[in-house]
């Protein structure tokens, strides 16, 4: 009795976690307030010198080489440790981690010496006038 009186709490539960609604469930078939497409350039002048503009600096930089040295270490030597493939497999794998790692260095790099990036810009002021 008491496994029946379990089976069929259980199957209840079960059948009314199933039953809930989402997010955009009935309460919400009324409105129609979804927005497409929005483009109000609020806060950006396009005059402005820093359109576009963001900061990264060297310690970001830093950072983000050390993460992806570090990931791609990881990958590595997993490769290493594949008992069940071959040698020239696993050089040309490694070949190709490193190829892929020194693609996303680069990609730092360019990100952190591109125009747009405002890090020790001072927008045409001196900081050593007071």
């Amino acid at each position: 009795m008491k496994t029946i009186f379990t089976l069929l709490f259980s199957m209840a539960m079960f059948s009314t976690t199933f039953a809930q609604y989402g997010q955009n469930g009935q309460r919400d078939r009324g409105k129609d307030n979804d927005v497409y497409a929005s483009n109000d350039n609020r806060g950006y002048d396009r005059h402005d010198k820093n359109y576009g503009g963001y900061v990264f600096t060297p310690r970001e930089r830093d950072m983000q080489i050390t993460q992806i040295n570090r990931e791609y270490d990881y990958k590595m030597q997993s490769v290493k440790n594949k008992p069940y493939m071959g040698w020239f497999q696993k050089k040309r794998l490694i070949n190709n981690l490193e190829a892929q790692r020194d693609e996303e260095i680069a990609q730092v790099i360019r990100k952190f010496r591109s125009p747009k990036n405002m890090f020790g810009d001072f927008r045409g002021k001196d900081r050593k006038k007071w």
